[in-house]
């Protein structure tokens, strides 16, 4: 626990499809960087900034990426049931 400091933050509810229940962004106090004059800025900038990390954002795997992962994980079962009958 830190005694004396007061800290801003800004909370944000992205929605369902987003992944997050809340984003939280704590402000950094006196940093130079993008000027904010209004808390509609400031709703704006924190959205964009959560919005890159939501699930809706990321890539779907196509059917080509997906095969050798598929693959992958046949293999590696049957070479572990091999392992596992001569072992036994």
């Amino acid at each position: 626990m830190v005694k004396g400091t007061s800290k801003q933050a800004v909370i944000l509810q992205p929605g369902k499809q987003s992944g997050f229940e809340q984003a939280i962004f704590i402000l950094a106090p006196g940093q130079a960087g993008e000027r904010i004059d209004s808390p509609e800025d400031l709703l704006r900038l924190a959205d964009s900034i959560a919005g890159q990390y939501t699930v809706a954002t990321l890539p779907r795997m196509r059917g080509r990426q997906i095969w050798p992962c598929i693959l992958s994980f046949l293999l590696g079962l049957g070479g572990s049931a091999l392992i596992f009958f001569f072992l036994l």
